[in-house]
């Protein structure tokens, strides 16, 4: 976005004056980028708690135990814990955030 620079550490009381239809694209553009973002979450490899087990070589009280800490958490499909292929790569990598 062309304005997006000058906005950056600004108050946040700041008024800003523009025209409607840089406004309106502002918030198209903002729109598709959430519609993208949407759509990217939906479309997440969910792997099942046995894959994830199998995978990780953890217990089934560890994932439970990562799960209540927020580090790894479960997602029910179908009845199923399922875990999202993003966390189990990121957990792969050391990544621990």
């Amino acid at each position: 976005m062309k304005y997006k620079n000058e906005l950056h550490g600004r108050l946040p009381d700041t008024v800003v004056i523009t025209s409607v239809g840089t406004l309106k694209s502002a918030i198209k553009q903002w729109t598709a980028e959430q519609i993208e973002e949407w759509t990217a979450k939906e479309k997440e490899i969910m792997l099942d708690e046995a894959a994830v087990l199998k995978r990780l070589g953890k217990s089934r009280a560890t994932l439970w135990r990562w799960n209540v800490s927020g580090y790894l958490p479960c997602y029910k499909v179908g009845g199923k814990n399922c875990y999202k292929q993003s966390d189990i790569e990121r957990i792969e990598g050391g990544n621990k955030e």
